[in-house]
């Protein structure tokens, strides 16, 4: 079979499905701490504080996860998208036998290295095997799977998983799935054909398939640096915004774990459309325009989430906040990986994601927990704290964006890689 027949329409169907797999189980364990967050610290013990340190540390799992990432530009897309499902897994096993909060940060600092990859390199992957006409839909299809991920736990939690004997531990115990997927998926996957297109060329032996400085080139570097601010702007606000809802939701609103729950299952579906929707949008209107519409909307509707308290207003807010604040990464994604020539990708990606983006999620959620924290914080309220942020870092990141970073849209990877293999 030739490759141009097993790399047509159906391979790329079977690969979505992989790919998106793996992006759901990123939402999936970015969530589910944060929404079991009270019923842990009711279990092992800890402070609002406490849990804010516990998501500092376990999002810096997704900055090591630079290193990783990174490795993909050497050793294959395929074998390191594998390689991370592995790791994710055995993390979450661990994760849902844990003692006590020291060893489930450790669990889950793991997990998070481990979905910090996973993430950058099914994003180069998307990039890498999809023609430009429909790369922002798969784009959108793959991101949207992390908030479906979060759709998951909210309707685990409605139907009372957490009232089980395992109780918030067989959360973590669902996600052992991923073994089934790398059973299913790992003898169809071919490795991408930019990536086996370019380490094949003769005229590429030259360039730097290694270095982990390759993406701060002159060539490459104002955008790296670019797309990093705005991504850690954005991801500021965002990250925060899902760890602390469910905890703003169930203790200064009052609502039920259930209730939460259902909210958050309902706000998900709304949200994955924010994804699809984007997708075709930022192939027709471009990423650059469509950005700035979804951070507009992010900074109206987000902030309102965390103001209102009536819970029959709050679910529509919390709706349209997540179609556009989480439904934005359609687009970062794309800044982070298309402006960039095959050999150097993975590492560029990584550089924006996990050393800018990461570190902001970090410190978005630490600030929110420290500044909102009922006995300690200056502001003491969740909420209140939640507005703050989103005020400031958004519209950075709007500005950033506009200035700054190049559009993407009607980008050519192949004549991309011809032009740095001659130069």
């Amino acid at each position: 079979m030739s490759q141009d027949v097993e790399r047509g329409d159906r391979y790329r169907r079977r690969l979505l499905v992989l790919l998106s797999s793996a992006t759901f189980f990123e939402g999936y364990d970015n969530f589910v701490l944060a929404f079991v967050l009270a019923l842990v610290l009711g279990d092992l013990g800890g402070s609002e504080a406490d849990a804010g340190w516990i998501r500092a540390i376990t999002s810096l799992g997704a900055v090591v996860a630079f290193g990783l990432a990174a490795q993909a530009d050497r050793v294959g897309r395929k074998r390191l998208l594998l390689i991370t499902i592995v790791g994710y897994t055995v993390s979450a096993a661990l994760t849902a036998v844990s003692p006590g909060l020291l060893w489930l940060t450790a669990a889950q600092f793991s997990a998070q290295v481990f979905l910090g990859a996973e993430w950058a390199v099914a994003i180069t992957i998307v990039v890498e095997e999809f023609p430009r006409t429909h790369r922002g839909r798969a784009l959108g299809i793959v991101t949207s799977m992390n908030t479906l991920g979060g759709i998951f736990v909210g309707v685990l939690a409605f139907i009372g998983l957490q009232d089980t004997a395992l109780g918030w531990r067989a959360f973590f115990v669902v996600g052992l799935v991923p073994l089934l997927l790398i059973a299913w998926g790992r003898r169809s996957m071919l490795e991408t054909e930019r990536y086996e297109a370019v380490r094949s060329d003769e005229r590429s032996a030259g360039l730097d398939h290694d270095s982990l400085l390759e993406p701060w080139r002159p060539a490459y570097r104002s955008v790296v640096l670019a797309v990093g601010l705005v991504t850690f702007f954005r991801y500021f606000v965002v990250s925060a915004g899902a760890f602390w809802w469910a905890y703003y939701a169930q203790q200064e609103v009052g609502l039920s774990v259930s209730r939460s729950g259902l909210f958050l299952a309902a706000a998900g579906v709304v949200g994955a459309l924010g994804f699809l929707v984007a997708g075709r949008l930022m192939d027709r209107f471009g990423r650059k325009r469509m950005f700035e519409v979804y951070m507009a909307g992010a900074l109206v509707f987000g902030t309102l989430t965390f103001q209102v308290h009536t819970p029959l207003v709050m679910l529509p807010v919390l709706c349209i906040g997540i179609f556009f604040g989480l439904g934005s990464v359609a687009m970062t994604s794309a800044f982070a990986t298309e402006p960039f020539p095959t050999y150097v990708r993975s590492r560029a990606a990584a550089w924006c994601r996990n050393a800018f983006e990461i570190p902001g999620g970090v410190l978005g959620a630490l600030t929110v927990g420290l500044l909102g924290d009922h006995v300690t914080g200056p502001i003491g309220s969740i909420g209140d704290a939640m507005a703050l942020v989103s005020v400031v870092m958004l519209p950075a990141s709007m500005l950033v964006c506009w200035l700054f970073v190049p559009e993407t849209n009607a980008e050519d990877m192949v004549a991309m890689d011809e032009a740095v293999a001659v130069a």
